[in-house]
C-alpha cells in the first residue's frame, strides 16, 4: 500500500469538491492507484495537472515512439519501477526495439537507433546524468524535432520526472498484473 490512504470525498474540504469530483469522475469516485492516487491528495493541483498530462500524452503530434522512448528515459534515469512497468509494453507496442528497451532497463550498451530515437535518450540521458545538455546534444535533438517538439519533449520528460517523484516519494505499489521485468535499482 502506498504511503497515504486512498482519498474519498469527505476527506476533502469542501471549496476542493468540485475538483474532487472533476479528477475523480471516470473512476467513479475514488482513485486507488498510479499517481493520480496521490495527487488527489491536492485535487485543485490535480485537476491542473491533468490538462498538461493530457496535452503531453495524446495532443502532441510527436511519434507516439520518440515519445514512449521519452517517458522511458526517464523512468529508467528515476529508478521509476511504475513508470517502467506502465510504459515499456507501449514504447514496444509503438515500434521501439525490443533490445533498446532492455538495454535502458539493465542499463547495458545501447543497441544501433535511429536518428530521432538517439537524439531523444542522449537528450534525456545528459540532462538527468548532467542537469543541462552540451550543445552537440542540444542540436541533435533540436535538428531531429525542431523548437516546437523539443520544447514539448523537454517537458513530457520533466513531467514524468515529477511523476516519479510521486510515485517513488509515496512508495506507489506497482499492479499485481505487470508484464515488464522490473528496474534493477
Amino acid at each position: 500500500m502506498a504511503r497515504l490512504p486512498v482519498v474519498v470525498r469527505e476527506m476533502v474540504p469542501e471549496e476542493f469538491r468540485d475538483a474532487f469530483d472533476e479528477v475523480t469522475a471516470a473512476t467513479g469516485g475514488t482513485i486507488t492507484g498510479g499517481p493520480g492516487s496521490i495527487t488527489i491528495n491536492t485535487p485543485e493541483m490535480a485537476r491542473r495537472r491533468n490538462h498538461l498530462t493530457s496535452y503531453l500524452r495524446y495532443e502532441t503530434a510527436f511519434p507516439k515512439r520518440i515519445q514512449e522512448l521519452a517517458i522511458l528515459t526517464t523512468a529508467r534515469a528515476m529508478d521509476c519501477q511504475y513508470i517502467w512497468n506502465a510504459h515499456a509494453p507501449a514504447a514496444r507496442s509503438e515500434g521501439v526495439s525490443d533490445a533498446l528497451v532492455d538495454a535502458i532497463r539493465d542499463k547495458q550498451p545501447l543497441p544501433a537507433m535511429a536518428a530521432d530515437e538517439t537524439a531523444i535518450v542522449n537528450f534525456g540521458s545528459e540532462f538527468f546524468e548532467n542537469h543541462k545538455v552540451d550543445g552537440k546534444t542540444f542540436q541533435a535533438a533540436l535538428d531531429q524535432f525542431g523548437s516546437q517538439y523539443l520544447v514539448e519533449l523537454t517537458a513530457l520528460m520533466g513531467h514524468y520526472a515529477q511523476t516519479a517523484f510521486f510515485l517513488n516519494a509515496f512508495e506507489v505499489e506497482l499492479p499485481a498484473d505487470r508484464t515488464e521485468k522490473v528496474l534493477p535499482v
